[in-house]
């Protein structure tokens, strides 16, 4: 009879990282893959979530005199009627650009045009002597056409009826850029006032150089800096991972059990 040839054990990575995988409980491989699967939502919302509108209260324009007819009370009102007849034309002539206005829903805070030509954020004043545009004349206007359009030019100490009127303003580094007018969407250009400088700190003694400390190497990927609720997210879902993992392993042992003690063998 001829020798049966004795098996070589079994060595290398691929064999140990087996023999981890099964020595491992199941419910720590349901958390592993739980956690991997909230890191992938943490991060889709992250990177999908829109920037919010700017909403701003406001009554509406509905008349011959606004650059956009009615107005615009949010931001993505304002990007959706820019594109109605003239207002590029109109924005344009106003140094304000298409980029500008896609920008604009993170771009532009909450202000106010006052009839005096002052431009305020909060309680500060970010600019003066502002000039607007509409699409009828009064007295005190100056025509000016851009590209096809035709539209009147003036100072808000002459186009205003109001005492003020609530709109986007946008700033550039501290400094005023331009406006809209939430009520009727004309532009407003205006005088920036120079932000006040901070302050310089009190300078301090420079310390003493120490020697570097050196630090373990870490291979740690951060999470996006999302707030409590991602590591929640992550939590929860490694421990629904785990208890799925753990439960449908021992229903596949149990069934396997009652397969083998109903298993009557064959007859010789």
């Amino acid at each position: 009879m001829k020798a049966t040839k004795k098996q070589k054990p079994q060595t290398g990575l691929k064999h140990h990282a087996k023999r981890i995988i099964s020595l491992t409980p199941k419910f720590v491989h349901g958390m592993i893959a739980g956690a991997f699967a909230g890191v992938v939502v943490v991060f889709s919302l992250g990177v999908t979530h829109p920037a919010a509108a700017l909403n701003i209260t406001s009554q509406r324009d509905c008349d011959d005199y606004a650059v956009m007819y009615c107005g615009a009370l949010t931001t993505l009102e304002v990007q959706k009627r820019y594109s109605n007849e003239g207002v590029d034309d109109i924005y344009a002539h106003f140094g304000i650009t298409g980029s500008d206005i896609d920008d604009i829903a993170t771009t532009a805070v909450a202000g106010i045009v006052h009839d005096d030509g002052t431009v305020s954020v909060g309680q500060t004043t970010v600019a003066t002597n502002a000039v607007t545009a509409a699409r009828k004349n009064i007295n005190g206007s100056a025509t000016v056409t851009s590209g096809s359009t035709t539209f009147y030019v003036r100072p808000i100490k002459v186009s205003f009826s109001q005492k003020a009127a609530p709109a986007y303003v946008v700033m550039k580094d501290g400094v005023f850029k331009f406006a809209i007018v939430a009520s009727c969407g004309n532009p407003i250009i205006a005088t920036p006032v120079p932000p006040v400088p901070t302050p310089p700190a009190p300078t301090t003694p420079t310390p003493t150089p120490q020697p570097p400390v050196a630090q373990p190497a870490s291979s740690v990927t951060a999470l996006p800096n999302t707030g409590p609720g991602a590591l929640i997210i992550i939590a929860v879902l490694s421990i629904i991972g785990g208890y799925v993992f753990h439960m449908t392993h021992r229903h596949v042992q149990k069934k396997k059990q009652i397969q083998k003690a109903t298993h009557k063998p064959a007859h010789r």
